[in-house]
């Protein structure tokens, strides 16, 4: 320390008059901004650090309810992803809601409600009408369209997509037309004949 010290008072000794001051309020002044630097490089680091140790670790998320009053609790310390709960093989309870049992439709497109328990395995369904071909199965929404007037018999299989199980929904309902075209009606008015009077 002290071998720095009489460097310093050599160094200090051997500048110019007007450099002196200078020189050493310059020297004075950087000392705490290079610590300053150093110590927000250092705090950087630490954080980078942590921060990818945080985003290594899995975040194990549980749901409980299935109201508004569910509850979201988070664990960053597990280590295993959590199992999901195995779905029911089986087809379950499956019904058509719309459209109801000999209802009159008079919209231009018919679509069909099916209602499902979720705990149950995945579905798809195919469907008749009128004893026309049946379509392919899908799990998409059945709607119908461009239907002519008259009784309509519509059959739905439902079939599960993990056990061999089919089972055929039937709904019958009447569509008719909105359209109501009007004939014109013609009215027959009287027209006057004309009266002449003889001149003398």
């Amino acid at each position: 320390m002290k071998k720095l010290i009489s460097k310093i008072k050599k160094w200090y000794s051997t500048l110019p008059d007007k450099k002196r001051h200078l020189e050493l309020i310059a020297a004075i002044l950087s000392i705490p901004m290079m610590s300053t630097v150093i110590f927000i490089n250092y705090n950087n680091i630490k954080n980078q650090k942590n921060k990818t140790t945080t985003e290594n670790t899995p975040i194990q998320v549980i749901i409980t309810g299935t109201n508004s009053d569910s509850k979201i609790t988070t664990n960053p310390i597990a280590t295993s992803n959590p199992k999901q709960p195995e779905c029911q093989k089986d087809i379950g309870s499956v019904k058509i809601i719309s459209p109801n049992e000999d209802e009159i439709i008079t919209s231009d497109n018919v679509c069909i409600n099916i209602a499902t328990d979720d705990k149950y395995c995945p579905i798809t369904w195919s469907y008749q009408l009128n004893n026309n071909n049946w379509s392919d199965y899908s799990d998409k929404e059945i709607c119908l369209y461009n239907l002519t007037p008259g009784e309509k018999q519509l059959k739905i299989k439902i079939k599960s997509t993990v056990v061999d199980k089919i089972i055929t929904l039937e709904r019958n309902f009447i569509y008719q037309t909105s359209d109501i075209t009007t004939t014109p009606t013609s009215t027959l008015t009287n027209t006057p004949i004309p009266t002449f009077t003889p001149t003398q």
